[in-house]
């Protein structure tokens, strides 16, 4: 497969990639060159990031403070990483407390995820940006402007792109559905 698509559109919301040179044609279609190209760059002692991956044993690990363009936006990461902490503790406390009447087939490291997924979502979202994940080994995310045209074929073609794989891409929406505890 040929196919530049997915690196052009990276390359048009994030000009600095511009530098890099995309991969050959024979190694497009493996997901670990995609992560290599995309690699945090170390300025100083802090790194910048288009691609931050969210720990899932450790949710609070999700990649906020490298995040290039909320970095450039001189965005409060520490003021959303509070608002993920304020929501995610209480909730794994009370697990911890009633994990025997709750039941142990009840994962509250989903309900944690999830939790998390929103407030990077409800913070790009005042940003003006969205949010695009990644589904692999581990799940990622990618800050991107407000183009849903280019986003639907990034996602399109990305999906094209590693489907040998199984790699799983959505541009997230929240659901404002109720849930059940």
């Amino acid at each position: 497969m040929n196919d530049k698509k997915i690196f052009k559109l990276l390359q048009e919301w994030f000009p600095v990639l511009e530098l890099r040179e995309i991969p050959k044609k024979k190694y497009r279609p493996i997901f670990q060159q995609f992560l290599a190209w995309m690699s945090a760059e170390k300025l100083g002692k802090h790194s910048q990031a288009y691609l931050m991956s969210v720990d899932s044993e450790n949710p609070h690990e999700n990649g906020l403070e490298q995040c290039a363009i909320l970095q450039l936006m001189n965005s409060d990461i520490r003021l959303a990483q509070q608002q993920i902490r304020n929501r995610t503790i209480p909730l794994c406390e009370h697990y911890a407390k009633h994990k025997q009447v709750i039941g142990k087939y009840y994962n509250v490291n989903t309900q944690v995820f999830d939790i998390v997924l929103e407030e990077i979502y409800e913070l790009l979202k005042s940003k003006k940006l969205e949010l695009i994940i990644i589904y692999a080994e581990k799940t990622y995310w990618i800050a991107v402007p407000n183009e849903d045209i280019k986003i639907d074929k990034f996602c399109r073609a990305f999906l094209k792109q590693f489907k040998n794989e199984g790699i799983c891409i959505e541009h997230y929406i929240k659901l404002d559905c109720l849930r059940s505890t």
